[in-house]
């Protein structure tokens, strides 16, 4: 055996381990792989950004469109005065049933209208009023099958044969009077007045042929063939309707 003692070795430091060119390689591809979604979303976020920048500078209400309500109430939108009906929606070609009430229904609804010559029959009776005063009585029928309405003065002259007018047309006396309705069959009474004959010292008229009466409202007349009445002392008169 060696009997001298050995030496002992310091250890060998390793030494340094070169990189996997595979590995390093990998690592440069993915972090360039890395780098191109981020740069893209970089992008996306300049251009919004430039677009928010874009809208805010524009001048306010350049190119802008008001909302439909604002616009329906600024005047002069031309916006119908009269609101549509709700709920209904009318289509091009459609034909929605009229709510129009008939012209004939509506007047019935409205209540009687006024009465027409041609719906008037005429009747005229002498009533001696005392003291020198002559009162006639016209009364106008309603000959028609509707009731009708007659309210106010008549126009009432005397007619000669030939057609022309005796004197002057009878003046008004007393108030106008109310409504008075008139039924089928029903009549209404009108009063003349005149005086005797040398009750004043103005002449006596010529007795007419004709006794023309305009109804009330109307521009219509309606003749009574008479001699009556006698006009004298210039006083002709006439009431109103049921006075």
């Amino acid at each position: 055996m060696d009997s001298q003692p050995r030496t002992p070795m310091a250890p060998t430091a390793p030494s340094p381990r070169q990189p996997d060119r595979r590995t390093t390689g990998r690592g440069r591809r993915l972090r360039r792989y890395a780098l191109v979604p981020a740069a893209a979303l970089s992008v996306a976020v300049v251009l919004a950004g430039c677009d928010d920048t874009s809208t805010s500078s524009s001048p306010a209400g350049a190119g802008s469109t008001m909302p439909d309500s604002d616009a329906s109430q600024a005047p002069g939108s031309g916006a119908p005065d009269e609101p549509s009906p709700s709920g209904t929606t009318a289509s091009a070609g459609s034909s929605a049933p009229s709510d129009a009430a008939d012209p004939s229904e509506a007047a019935t609804q409205a209540g009687p209208q006024r009465c027409a010559a041609k719906a008037l029959t005429p009747a005229l009776n002498r009533s001696d009023g005392g003291a020198g005063q002559i009162y006639y009585r016209l009364t106008l029928s309603n000959t028609s099958d509707a009731p009708c309405t007659l309210q106010g003065f008549p126009g009432v002259s005397l007619i000669k044969r030939d057609g022309g007018v005796i004197g002057e047309p009878a003046e008004r006396e007393g108030a106008a009077g109310q409504k008075t309705v008139l039924k089928p069959g029903g009549h209404v009474e009108i009063t003349l007045h005149t005086v005797n004959q040398g009750l004043t010292d103005a002449p006596c008229w010529d007795r007419p042929d004709y006794l023309k009466v305009y109804p009330p409202g109307s521009k219509e007349a309606v003749t009574l063939r008479t001699t009556d009445p006698l006009v004298c002392g210039d006083r002709f008169t006439t009431t109103a309707v049921g006075s």
